[in-house]
């Protein structure tokens, strides 16, 4: 009786700390990701806003806008993902030694998504090619 117990216990604390999401108001966004969004998209276009809470401890906070794209914020509003559906992500995102890369070894091409880490940048381009590049924009691999 006792292990029943104790299994719903820990199938109660489990399921009250998994990851919850809701809409808020783009106002409750920190200050870094409103900024971002003010800066390279508009405001008027965010359709909604969410914030991700993981383990009661993690927040994330993802902004979609009205033309498809979403885009990634840790808990401090710095961006961590641009994931464009119908347009190119804003140049001024994308590192500049990425964008001479990407210009010149895969002419007539634009970025898509991109992707970083503390580590690196993940990018797709238009032709659907996926390319790596360290944190310092250097060149590292075309993904599988």
């Amino acid at each position: 009786m006792n292990k029943w117990i104790l299994i719903g216990l820990l199938f109660l604390v489990g399921h009250t700390t998994m990851a919850k999401e809701k809409v808020i108001p783009f106002s409750q966004l920190p200050a870094k990701a409103q900024i971002f969004v003010k800066t390279h998209f508009s405001e008027k276009e965010v359709a909604s806003v969410l914030l991700d809470t993981e383990y009661i401890v993690q927040k994330e906070y993802t902004v979609l806008l009205k033309n498809g794209t979403k885009i990634e914020f840790d808990g401090d509003g710095e961006w961590e993902e641009v994931k464009a559906k119908m347009t190119a992500v804003p140049v001024k995102i994308t590192p500049s030694t990425i964008l001479e890369h990407i210009h010149h070894s895969f002419p007539n091409t634009y970025v898509k998504e991109i992707k970083r880490t503390s580590r690196r940048y993940e990018v797709e381009i238009s032709n659907g090619l996926e390319l790596e590049f360290d944190k310092n924009g250097v060149f590292l691999k075309i993904d599988d």
